[in-house]
C-alpha cells in the first residue's frame, strides 16, 4: 500500500489520477468525483489523501475527501439489542434470534485445495508457478471478499 498524504487538489481528473513521481496513471471510476451545490458554495469536498493499494485482482485507488459540514448529534432511537457471538452459532440476539454461522471457506474449499496440490508440483519461481499463485490469491480473495459482503449484509439487517 502507498499513501500520498498531501496532494494537490487537481491531482484528481475524470478516468485519471497524478501519483508523486509516477505522473500521469489512468483509472476506472467507480463513482463520480464529488463535485455539486457544496463545491460552489465554498463548502467543498478537499482532496485528504490518495491511497494506491494492491489487491490480487488488480491495483485499485482510494480517494479521501473531507467536507466541512457539521453533522448535528441524533437521539438514540429504536429498540435495544444485545448481542453475543459464539462458536456454536456465529450470533445470538437478546430476542431470540439465531445466525448460523456461514461457511464461505467450505465453499470454495475444493477449488484452493486443487489449486494448492498443483501447486507443489511447479518449480518454485516458474511462469507456471507464478500464474498459479497468483489464481490460489484470486480465490482467497473471493473468500475474503463474500465474508466482507456477508457481514455487512448482517449488520445492515440488524439495524432496520
Amino acid at each position: 500500500m502507498i499513501v500520498y498524504p498531501d496532494v494537490k487538489q487537481s491531482a484528481v481528473e475524470s478516468g485519471r489520477v497524478k501519483l508523486p513521481k509516477i505522473g500521469w496513471v489512468k483509472m476506472k471510476m467507480s463513482r463520480p468525483l464529488p463535485v455539486g451545490e457544496a463545491c460552489r458554495k465554498g463548502l467543498g469536498f478537499i482532496l485528504k489523501q490518495i491511497r494506491v493499494v494492491k489487491r490480487a485482482s488488480g491495483y485499485f485507488v482510494m480517494l479521501t475527501y473531507q467536507l466541512g459540514v457539521q453533522v448535528p448529534d441524533v437521539p438514540f432511537s429504536g429498540h435495544p439489542l444485545g448481542v453475543d457471538i459464539g462458536l456454536d452459532k456465529y450470533l445470538a440476539t437478546s430476542d431470540g434470534e439465531l445466525v448460523s454461522r456461514p461457511r464461505f471457506f467450505n465453499a470454495l474449499h475444493r477449488e484452493l485445495k486443487l489449486l494448492q496440490r498443483r501447486l507443489k508440483h511447479k518449480k518454485k519461481g516458474s511462469s507456471n508457478w507464478l500464474k498459479l499463485q497468483r489464481k490460489i490469491a484470486r480465490v482467497h480473495q473471493r473468500i475474503n471478499d463474500t465474508r466482507k459482503d456477508w457481514h455487512f449484509k448482517l449488520a445492515s439487517t440488524f439495524m432496520r
